[in-house]
């Protein structure tokens, strides 16, 4: 009886470490992401990055302004991995974006301004590992605000009321007063 318990310890031991292994092995890298709660935007749909003949890389990105963000991962091509640095050659004018790296991958995040429909444009300076070599990738985006509702506050803006107490001025009208004297 005591050699069937301990075998059977011995082999639910095993088993739970093979679960351990299993789920270690394929844990997902975004759940650790910290910004993986931000709000994501109903549509984003961002087109797959194309090389311009000048060496630049190019993609659209549709979405809605819904208060939520759309993003996409880019990679360097050399190392595979995230890009080690990158910059804003130009911000888009309807929106604001954010670049972040996480788990080796370089994230391009837009997030259009509030109820804006129309469209919008940005630039991303991508620096590769060797520091010299940079690559402009252009994002052209399509926003669309079909069922955006703008909030209106719960409590209205109090009214200032301005009396203005302007003083009564009493104006003279100076007149001209000519005199009649008789010249001999």
């Amino acid at each position: 009886m005591r050699l069937q318990l301990s075998l059977v310890l011995v082999g639910l031991g095993f088993a739970l470490t093979a679960c351990q292994h299993n789920s270690l092995t394929s844990v997902d890298s975004e759940v650790n992401n910290p910004f993986k709660y931000d709000k994501r935007s109903a549509v984003c749909t961002v087109t797959p990055i194309v090389k311009e003949k000048d060496g630049s890389w190019k993609t659209t990105m549709a979405v809605r302004s819904d208060d939520g963000q759309c993003q996409f991962v880019v990679n360097d091509p050399d190392s595979k991995g995230a890009f080690p640095s990158f910059g804003m050659t130009a911000t888009p004018t309807n929106g604001k974006t954010f670049l972040y790296n996480y788990d080796n991958r370089t994230y391009v995040r837009y997030t259009p301004t509030m109820a804006y429909a129309g469209s919008d444009k940005f630039t991303v300076n991508l620096i590769h590992k060797d520091g010299t070599l940079k690559t402009p990738l252009s994002v052209d985006v399509t926003v669309d605000n079909t069922g955006v509702q703008v909030p209106k506050p719960a409590v209205a803006a109090p009214v200032s009321r301005t009396t203005s107490k302007t003083k009564a001025t009493k104006s003279r009208k100076k007149t001209a007063r000519h005199s009649t004297v008789k010249k001999n």
